[in-house]
């Protein structure tokens, strides 16, 4: 198991390094009591001995930063690698979300209701045992959460770039564009097999279609472009951090020509993770 502690002060973007590992597979617990975590561990060593663990411990988390040292030390033997990372930013950026969203910091409710400027130094100061003890230090001052989440995949699994799930979907521009479309191709300047009474009835699943459209050299030019567009820019989206990309090919009805190439397109990117979509296909089983 591959334990992470993720710290830092409030407002520097935990929630989103949460986010980021969650999308790298870690079970993740946010705002965990320090005495839990033991227990934790050992559950999810039990119930789910290969999965890794991300916990949040903050100023929210019942009980003190000044133990999770000496607890991170009798956990080490019982995992295979444990991290600390810790968030931070300067006080005017941290001072700044919170006005921004007007939540209230955490050290502002409850018994202490401190003001904002005296919230934020105090958490430095009680946050500091677990600064002091951090694997990864991460400076959010002037970072998006997109920057933020790539910097944290860096830091923990090596990698900057997400795998996207591609979807590959098929449709007819006569029932409107797919909304959820990121790319679209038009397939409608390929010889029309609705034209040919005797192809009318198939699909472009069928054996009769993929023979009639193979034949014609515009159709393996369009899927040379489509697929070169899919290798050099997927992987552009990836190490923006972007998790979904729709690639949608449309033709007249959504039958035969946009069903075609998104099944031959589907045969050539089998190392990407995909789903195949025939839209007008689906509405019509």
């Amino acid at each position: 198991m591959h334990l992470l502690i993720v710290s830092g002060r409030s407002g520097a973007g935990k929630s989103s390094a949460l986010g980021a590992l969650e999308d790298l597979d870690f079970y993740c617990v946010d705002n965990l009591p320090v005495t839990l975590l033991p227990e934790t561990v050992s559950t999810l060593l039990t119930v789910a001995p290969g999965r890794n663990l991300a916990v949040s411990i903050d100023i929210r988390t019942l009980g003190h930063p000044a133990d999770v040292p000496s607890l991170m030390k009798s956990l080490a033997k019982e995992v295979n690698r444990l991290d600390v990372v810790f968030i931070d930013a300067i006080d005017e950026s941290l001072a700044q979300r919170f006005n921004e969203t007007r939540r209230l910091h955490p050290l502002s409710t409850g018994n202490e209701r401190t003001h904002l400027t005296e919230a934020i130094q105090l958490e430095r100061e009680r946050l500091e045992p677990i600064q002091n003890i951090a694997t990864f230090r991460i400076d959010s001052s002037g970072l998006s959460i997109h920057a933020l989440r790539s910097q944290v995949r860096a830091l923990v699994a090596g990698q900057t770039a997400t795998r996207p799930m591609v979807k590959l979907q098929s449709f007819g521009f006569k029932h409107g564009l797919p909304t959820d479309s990121d790319t679209v191709f038009d397939a409608r300047s390929l010889p029309n097999p609705h034209w040919e009474p005797h192809l009318r009835p198939f699909t472009g699943l069928d054996e009769p279609i993929r023979n009639y459209l193979s034949q014609f050299s515009e159709t393996n030019d369009l899927l040379d472009e489509i697929d070169a567009h899919i290798r050099r820019w997927v992987p552009q989206h990836a190490e923006s951090g972007r998790q979904y990309f729709t690639l949608s090919i449309g033709c007249t009805g959504g039958q035969h020509r946009s069903v075609f190439l998104i099944e031959a397109l589907s045969q050539r990117l089998s190392d990407l993770d995909k789903q195949v979509v025939h839209r007008e296909l689906s509405a019509n089983s």
